[in-house]
């Protein structure tokens, strides 16, 4: 068996890569969340999102769009996220039907995650031409929250062209037209100079062990 010491140092490392690995998962949530929605429209003139940035490093693991009954579309979506330029990073089309999972009002479809760098500014906007919108912070009613990781610079929407496109227009709110939403996955994984004084720590006890065995081999 262990000692003490060598028990020690396991349950420490131990809890060490627990600690990490909750704490990498710890932020998946919405950009934004509905708890009330406000007054609802049609989505089919405009793609719809607001401007906003991270205040350190996450990464997109979904894109979304509103769901008005929370019981899925009338048809289909297109989602994007754009840098300020107007350039697509990423993009995806939610399907009609409960297609995608449901968090809050929004229907997300997973991607392949997407870094984002801290406090450089993205728009994200949907377009869905069969469904209601509606909106968070821009006068309209209804309430809601922002993650505590993101700043929301303003609304967004693209000006009655009736098609998926950048959302080069904006109203001055401080709020968002929903639209669109990202969700941020986990965060990045330790540094390899964590994992490596880890991986070091376990390599000490493993010697430990390998030391017990052979002695009591030579010994016993």
């Amino acid at each position: 068996m262990l000692g003490d010491k060598h028990m020690n140092t396991v349950k420490l490392l131990i809890s060490t890569a627990s600690c990490m690995t909750l704490a990498s998962g710890a932020f998946a949530q919405s950009a934004i969340s509905i708890i009330t929605p406000g007054v609802e429209y049609s989505g089919s003139q405009y793609t719809l999102g607001f401007e906003f940035s991270v205040d350190d490093a996450e990464s997109i693991t979904g894109l979304g769009v509103y769901d008005s009954g929370q019981d899925g579309l009338n048809g289909r979506a297109f989602v994007g996220l754009w840098d300020t330029s107007g350039n697509l990073l990423v993009s995806t089309i939610v399907g009609a039907g409960t297609a995608g999972t449901l968090d809050n009002y929004f229907r997300y479809n997973s991607i392949t995650p997407y870094a984002l760098v801290a406090g450089q500014h993205y728009i994200v906007g949907a377009f869905e031409p069969d469904d209601l919108a509606t909106s968070w912070n821009t006068g309209q009613g209804g309430s809601g929250a922002v993650s505590p990781h993101v700043t929301v610079y303003g609304d967004r929407y693209s000006n009655f062209n009736n098609a998926f496109s950048f959302p080069d227009t904006t109203d001055s709110t401080a709020g968002a037209w929903l639209g669109g939403n990202v969700f941020l996955g986990t965060r990045a994984v330790p540094e390899p100079a964590s994992w490596a004084m880890m991986l070091g720590g376990f390599g000490v006890v493993g010697g430990a062990l390998r030391a017990r065995r052979k002695a009591a081999v030579s010994f016993g």
